[in-house]
C-alpha cells in the first residue's frame, strides 16, 4: 500500500490525542494521502499521589483499558508487579504496548476490542471473589465494572489520567475545515470535535465519517453526522483499509 499512493491528495483529519495519532497519520501518510492531525482530546496525567489507595499485591487481576492507562501506570511504577497477577488488555493496541513495557498479557480479546470482547473472553466469565483492578481514565465507561461485579468480582480502580478538551491553534483549525474526511476513534473524540468546530457545524456534518465501532456511530449520529463507516476491526490498518474502499466507491 505505502507504494501504490492509492488515496492520492486525500485529505484526512486524524482527531485521536497527540500521543496516539503519530502512527496512523503514517499509515495514511503512506497511501498518497495526506493526514491532518487535528488533536481534540489532551491527555494529562494524574499524579501517582492523587491515585485511589490499592494494595496492588492483593489483587488477582489488572485490566488496563487504553494505551493510555498502560504508559501512564507504568511511568509511576516503583516496583515489579507480582508474578501471581494476571494482566489484561482491553484490545490489541493496549496489548502492543504492554509488552514494549515488557509486561505480560495473559488476558485480551480475540474477536473484538473494548469492553465488550473484553467480557466475552472465557478468563472472565466466572470471577466470583476475585480482586480486579481496572487501570483506567477519570470518567471512563462503568460497563465493564457493572458486568464483573455483576459476576461476583470486586472491583477497584485506579484512574492514571484525564482527558480535556484540546486547544487547537488558528492553522489546526483551519487545516481542519479543509479535510476530505475524518477519522474518529473515540466517543469522545466526535463529542470535542463537534464543540472545538461548533461555529462550522454544517461544513463538519457533510465530510464522511470513519469511526470504529457502532457506539461511537451512534453518538456520531445524535450530533448530526450522516455519512459515517465502521470498520470492520480497531486498529489502524482497519482505519486505512477502509479508506481506501470509500474512495474506491
Amino acid at each position: 500500500m505505502a507504494t501504490n499512493k492509492l488515496l492520492n491528495g486525500i485529505k484526512v483529519l486524524i482527531t485521536r490525542p497527540q500521543q496516539q495519532a503519530k502512527d496512523l497519520c503514517k499509515r495514511v501518510n503512506d497511501t498518497g494521502a495526506i493526514a491532518i492531525s487535528f488533536p481534540v482530546i489532551e491527555i494529562v496525567p494524574i499524579p501517582y499521589e492523587q491515585w485511589s489507595e490499592c494494595e496492588i499485591d492483593k489483587q488477582d487481576l489488572l485490566i488496563f483499558i487504553s494505551r493510555n492507562a498502560v504508559s501512564n501506570f507504568v511511568e509511576e511504577l516503583t516496583d515489579l508487579l507480582p508474578e501471581s497477577i494476571q494482566l489484561a488488555a482491553v484490545g490489541r493496541g493496549t496489548a502492543e504496548l504492554m509488552k514494549t513495557y515488557n509486561l505480560r498479557v495473559d488476558i485480551q480479546p480475540v474477536q473484538s476490542s473494548g469492553s465488550e470482547g473484553l467480557l466475552a473472553v472465557p478468563e472472565l466469565q466466572d470471577v466470583v471473589g476475585k480482586n480486579i483492578v481496572i487501570i483506567r481514565g477519570k470518567g471512563g465507561r462503568e460497563l465493564l465494572a457493572e458486568s464483573l461485579a455483576a459476576r461476583g468480582a470486586k472491583i477497584e480502580y485506579i484512574e492514571v489520567y484525564e482527558r480535556i478538551l484540546a486547544s487547537p491553534s488558528a492553522l489546526q483549525y483551519q487545516q481542519a475545515l479543509n479535510a476530505d474526511c475524518i477519522v474518529c476513534t473515540s466517543v469522545m473524540g466526535v463529542q470535542n470535535l463537534h464543540a472545538l468546530l461548533k461555529d462550522r457545524t454544517q461544513e463538519l456534518l457533510e465530510k464522511p465519517m470513519i469511526v470504529v465501532s457502532e457506539r461511537i456511530r451512534h453518538h456520531a449520529l445524535s450530533l448530526g453526522f450522516e455519512n459515517i463507516v465502521v470498520t470492520t476491526q480497531v486498529s489502524d490498518q482497519a482505519i486505512v483499509h477502509q479508506l481506501v474502499e470509500m474512495e474506491r466507491e
